[in-house]
């Protein structure tokens, strides 16, 4: 019995030998930094990305400043030229029409001073008729109207009453006389006319 026993155990014995050996044990490896390295390359070469687009970002913001700014420069100096053209314009058209005032003013002495040494009435009304027609061309010219009001509606876009009068012949709210002329340039009122209005 003891001599079965004991070839079974070294049956059992070389048996767990040759698993052993069948199967040998694993062992852990050692880490060995590769992965680690990879992710930082990663990371540093995302990093340049940003901070390259970050670079052309900043460029480009200041491209867009600095054209803002001549861009505002433009503007101001287009304006500032604006500005000074319309006062040019105003100057010279300002001149051209006191020319053609001094032109009636030159008549209206001439008139005044024939008047004078002919001592004659008639010198006098016809120096002034001719100043008159004289300035009712200047006016025209210069794009001015008279504005009709008598015998007209009252508007009170065009006339001004001062005055409230009785007259059965008219109809109410019709313009009965003209106290003042009222005068239009181009569309717009220069002077309403200042009138008497029919309230009966």
């Amino acid at each position: 019995m003891k001599r079965k026993s004991h070839h079974r155990s070294e049956e059992q014995s070389e048996a767990r030998q040759e698993h052993t050996r069948a199967a040998p044990k694993e062992m852990p490896s050692e880490p060995t930094g590769e992965p680690v390295a990879a992710d930082t390359a990663e990371m540093e070469a995302r990093l340049r990305a940003l901070e390259e687009e970050n670079a052309l970002l900043k460029q480009q913001l200041a491209e867009k400043h600095n054209s803002l700014l001549r861009t505002m420069a433009d503007f101001d100096n287009f304006r500032r030229r604006t500005r000074q053209e319309m006062e040019e314009i105003r100057r010279i058209a300002l001149e051209e029409f006191l020319r053609s005032l001094l032109r009636v003013m030159d008549n209206f002495e001439r008139a005044l001073q024939a008047a004078q040494e002919s001592r004659s009435f008639e010198k006098l009304l016809e120096g002034v008729q001719l100043t008159y027609r004289q300035l009712q061309s200047l006016l025209r010219e210069a794009g001015v109207q008279p504005i009709e009001a008598v015998g007209k509606p009252f508007d009170p876009n065009f006339h001004e009453a001062v005055q409230r009068v009785e007259s059965p012949e008219h109809p109410d709210e019709t313009v009965l006389e003209e106290v003042e002329r009222g005068y239009m340039i181009q569309s717009r009122v220069l002077r309403p006319s200042r009138v008497k209005v029919v309230k009966n």
